[in-house]
């Protein structure tokens, strides 16, 4: 339980830190703007997240269904 825990906190604090990327822009947000581009960028990041650990565990089975790689190289930060 206690590894769990301190994955889990230490993706919170990865996941904080690349957010913090994009601190200048959320602070300008409106209410409604500022919950749709948070909650869009954690769908982004978090596909991103489970298709690197997809790919470094090995599973890389897709049979040619890859995405582009360019979907990647934008999340780089």
């Amino acid at each position: 339980m206690i590894k769990y825990l301190s994955n889990y906190k230490q993706a919170c604090e990865q996941l904080n830190a690349w957010l913090g990327g994009f601190e200048s822009i959320l602070k300008r947000m409106v209410p409604g703007n500022f919950d749709w581009f948070l909650h869009t960028m954690l769908f982004y990041h978090t596909k991103y997240v489970l298709k690197k650990q997809h790919k470094k565990s090995g599973n890389d089975d897709n049979n040619g269904d890859n995405e582009s790689e360019d979907d990647d190289a934008e999340f780089d930060t």
